[in-house]
C-alpha cells in the first residue's frame, strides 16, 4: 500500500458506500468552485437578474444533491435509492443548507452587518433563493472536509479518544467557518457580498457561524460511518432539525447577551442591495432584471 493510499484510508470513511459519496463530492468541488468563482469574479453576478442567478445556483446545487444518488456505487444499490447511504448523506446536507440559509441570514444581517448586492427578487425572507441551492454544493464539500479533518485528528490522538473528540468536533467546524469567511469576503466581491466590520466577522462571525457546523458535524460524521450499520434518512432528519434548533437558540443567546457588547445590533436590517448604506460598492452596470423598490428598504441604489 502506498503512502497516498494509507492517507486516504485514514481520511475517508471506512464504509465504501459513504466513501464513494465523499470522493464524488470532492471531485465536484472544482466544478462548483470554478463556476462560482467565474460568476463572482467575472462581474456576472452583479449584472444578472433572477433568471441568470437561478440558472447559476440551482443546477450547481442540484448537481451536488442528485449526482451521488444517480452515480452511487454498486455496493449501495442493494437497497432502494431512498434508503441508500448516498441519499442519507444528501438529505443531511440539503437540510442544513436550506435550514441555515433561513435561520442564520437574519443574524448575519442584523449582528454581523453582512450585505448582498445580488439583483434577485426571488427571495425567501429577503434571502435570494438561488443561494439556498448554491449552499448545497458548498455544504457538501464542507461536510466531507470536516469529516476528513475529524478522522485525521482521531488518528493522531488515537491513544486519547476523549481529547480527539473534543478537538475534532470543535476545531474542524470553526476552521471551516473561518476559511469560508476569509475566502468569500474579499475586495474583489464587494459589489456582491461584504461585511461592514471584517475583523468582527473573522472572530465573532467565525464563532457564530462555526457553532452551526459543531452541531451538524456529528450527524455528518456518524451517518452510515460504519459499514453494515445504517442510520437512515429519518434519524438524520431528526438529528438535523435538532442541530438547527440548537443553533437557533445559540444565535439568540449571542444576539441578545453577547453581540451588544461587541457591535451595534440592528433590527430587521435586510441588507439586500443597500448601496450607500454599508460596505457594498455600486456596480457599474444594472442587473438585467429590474429590482422592485419594495425590496429596497434603504432606498434605491
Amino acid at each position: 500500500m502506498t503512502s497516498t493510499e494509507r492517507i486516504a484510508d485514514i481520511l475517508f470513511s471506512p464504509n465504501p458506500r459513504k466513501r464513494n459519496v465523499e470522493r464524488l463530492w470532492l471531485r465536484y468541488t472544482p466544478v462548483w468552485g470554478g463556476v462560482a468563482g467565474a460568476v463572482m469574479m467575472g462581474g456576472f453576478g452583479e449584472r444578472w437578474g433572477d433568471l441568470g442567478l437561478l440558472l447559476f445556483g440551482v443546477p450547481l446545487g442540484l448537481g451536488a444533491a442528485i449526482l451521488p444518488v444517480v452515480l452511487r456505487g454498486a455496493d449501495d444499490r442493494d437497497v432502494p435509492w431512498y434508503r441508500s447511504t448516498a441519499f442519507t448523506m444528501v438529505a443531511s446536507v440539503v437540510l442544513i443548507a436550506f435550514g441555515l440559509n433561513y435561520t442564520q441570514t437574519p443574524f448575519f444581517w442584523d449582528v454581523l452587518h453582512m450585505h448582498y448586492g445580488f439583483g434577485s427578487t426571488t427571495l425567501i425572507d429577503e434571502n435570494p433563493v438561488f443561494l439556498y441551492f448554491l449552499t448545497i454544493a458548498y455544504f457538501a464539500t464542507y461536510s466531507v472536509l470536516t469529516c476528513m479533518a475529524l478522522r485525521g485528528i482521531r488518528h493522531v490522538l488515537v491513544t486519547r479518544p476523549r481529547l480527539a473528540a473534543a478537538v475534532g468536533f470543535t476545531v474542524a467546524p470553526f476552521a471551516m467557518a473561518f476559511l469560508e469567511t476569509a475566502l468569500n469576503a474579499n475586495p474583489f466581491t464587494t459589489r456582491l457580498f461584504c461585511y461592514d466590520d471584517m475583523p468582527l466577522m473573522l472572530w465573532f462571525g467565525t464563532f457564530s457561524y462555526g457553532v452551526a457546523f459543531v452541531y451538524a458535524l456529528p450527524m455528518w460524521f456518524f451517518a452510515d460511518e460504519t459499514a453494515g450499520l445504517r442510520v437512515g434518512v429519518g434519524k438524520v432528519l431528526v438529528w438535523g432539525l435538532a442541530a438547527l434548533y440548537a443553533d437557533l437558540i445559540t444565535l439568540d443567546l449571542l444576539r441578545y447577551h453577547v453581540a451588544p457588547h461587541v457591535t451595534v445590533v440592528e433590527t430587521d436590517a435586510h441588507n439586500l442591495r443597500d448601496f450607500g448604506d454599508g460596505c457594498l460598492v455600486m456596480p457599474t452596470t444594472a442587473p438585467s432584471h429590474p429590482i422592485s423598490s419594495s425590496l429596497e428598504p434603504h432606498g434605491d441604489p
